[in-house]
């Protein structure tokens, strides 16, 4: 029976490590993403392969079967689970219906291999898998994972449709994505996928940065959430990597990877802080302040004591601070423009400047609507004002979309001696318009509210940040304002 058992682990582990060499020949740019997932097995399991982003997991006697009926089956396998972990798929952890989900991540990848006709991969089940596609791309036309999940929602496909679905296009097991890295065994292991995962990965390997596991169940989701935050930055650069060879040494399949790159694009795609942008953006004034940084108690209570009232050390009076008196954000009221967008932009702004002290507290705000030309100008004088006009704005415009008349109007408020002391101009817009030929005389940036992962180009005198819409939506403020820290 030992002997019978050594036969089977070496013979598996011959056709997983065979799967892998087929993969790197065939498909370059996935080979970082293969490397990241080393064969572990896993002989409870009753799947072929599954993955939890720390390796690639599979039963020895379900993958020496998988192989006896078609040898090609274990490597298209591979590449879908090693396309799952780029995409991002096992760490979303977002309230959703799992079983939906993760038939919307199977369908999604079983797309991007269809257009990269591997041939090493190719089985006889993808014509019934071409039909399908088709029928679907007709509802979710960019095919991720996302779009399929809100079509496979808003459809509700009877059982019997959605196991016709299933038995086409999953090829491999989910159950550690929603299992979590902690000490909770998914169901019936015993807590083996967590040794054999940590047998698995070398001293030197980067996954090394992994938060330990928890101790306790009090400490187990914490420590979890951490551990997959750090799994997703590391398969994020291993989708930069594999998004570096598409546009360079793998060409060939770049020409028939536009569902995958357009995948990839959406993960390698990097946020912006705004919090961070705005602090950096503020305008500097001295404020009459203490300094505490410059001064030393000790030697100051020391001097006080030896020699009466003579401090040894003397405590600045002044510091230089970040604070802005004049500002001035504009909103690009072209066609595309949502309501509902421009307010949570223009809340957050108030509440990240407001929880930044980067205002005075006495201030003039220019609050300017534009499309083709100036529609509408608010003046304001606190970020109270501000926060209070929000819920009420009405915007105007909805035309074309040119900068230029906003920089003119704030020039005129220059020239006219209106403004003397501005901060800078923030424009929020969704997209292109026309720009002015010479640099303004103040700091100005562009805040793009793009989906499509794209940053548009600005003149060299004007910085520019994208957010998304979720990003517009959901980061919210951490700290309530500390209206102590304001000065006039």
């Amino acid at each position: 029976m030992a002997e019978q058992n050594q036969t089977i682990s070496a013979l598996s582990a011959q056709v997983m490590a065979l799967a892998a060499s087929r993969l790197t020949a065939d498909v370059r740019f996935l080979s970082a993403a293969l490397e990241a997932l080393p064969a572990v097995p896993l002989p409870q399991a009753d799947c072929l392969l599954a993955t939890d982003g720390l390796a690639a997991y599979y039963a020895p006697l379900a993958l020496l079967a998988a192989f006896k009926a078609d040898q090609r089956r274990p490597a298209r396998t591979l590449l879908h689970l090693a396309l799952h972990c780029l995409l991002g798929h096992p760490f979303q952890k977002q309230e959703k219906n799992n079983a939906l989900w993760d038939l919307a991540c199977d369908i999604a990848v079983e797309e991007m291999i269809h257009e990269l006709e591997i041939p090493a991969v190719t089985l006889e089940t993808d014509a019934d898998q071409s039909d399908w596609l088709r029928r679907l791309a007709e509802y979710a036309p960019h095919m991720t994972a996302v779009d399929l999940y809100n079509y496979l929602l808003q459809r509700r496909f009877a059982p019997p449709e959605l196991a016709v679905l299933r038995g086409l296009f999953a090829r491999d097991s989910h159950f550690l994505w929603h299992t979590g890295h902690s000490r909770r065994a998914a169901p019936g292991q015993k807590g083996e996928r967590i040794r054999l995962a940590e047998q698995a990965v070398p001293g030197e390997d980067p996954i090394d940065e992994l938060p330990p596991l928890a101790q306790d169940d009090a400490a187990e989701e914490e420590l979890a959430r951490r551990r997959r935050q750090t799994l997703q930055k590391q398969w994020k650069q291993l989708a930069r990597q594999a998004q570096a060879d598409l546009q360079t040494f793998s060409r060939r399949h770049g020409r028939r990877a536009g569902a995958l790159m357009d995948s990839l694009a959406t993960i390698t795609f990097e946020q912006c802080d705004y919090g961070e942008f705005l602090r950096r953006f503020g305008a500097e004034n001295e404020v009459m302040q203490l300094s505490d940084d410059e001064f030393d108690l000790i030697y100051y209570t020391y001097g006080l004591k030896t020699y009466g009232n003579i401090p040894l050390v003397e405590p600045l009076e002044y510091r230089d601070d970040k604070r802005i008196r004049e500002f001035v954000i504009a909103i690009d009221t072209s066609g595309s423009v949502q309501g509902d967008i421009v307010q949570s932009f223009l809340q957050r702004t108030c509440d990240v400047l407001r929880q930044s002290a980067s205002f005075t507290t006495r201030v003039n705000i220019y609050l300017i609507q534009c499309d083709a030309e100036v529609q509408s100008v608010e003046q304001l004088n606190s970020l109270d004002d501000l926060h209070t006009l929000i819920p009420k704005l009405k915007l105007r415009g909805f035309g074309g979309t040119d900068f230029r008349p906003v920089f003119a109007y704030v020039d005129q408020l220059l020239a006219q001696r209106v403004l003397t002391e501005l901060g800078g101009l923030l424009y929020f817009t969704d997209g292109a318009g026309t720009y002015p030929e010479k640099a303004p005389a103040y700091k100005t940036a562009f805040i793009f509210n793009r989906d499509d992962y794209i940053s548009p180009h600005v003149p060299p005198w004007a910085i520019r940040a994208v957010l998304t819409t979720d990003n517009i939506r959901l980061l919210n403020p951490q700290t309530p304002p500390d209206d102590s820290k304001e000065q006039q």
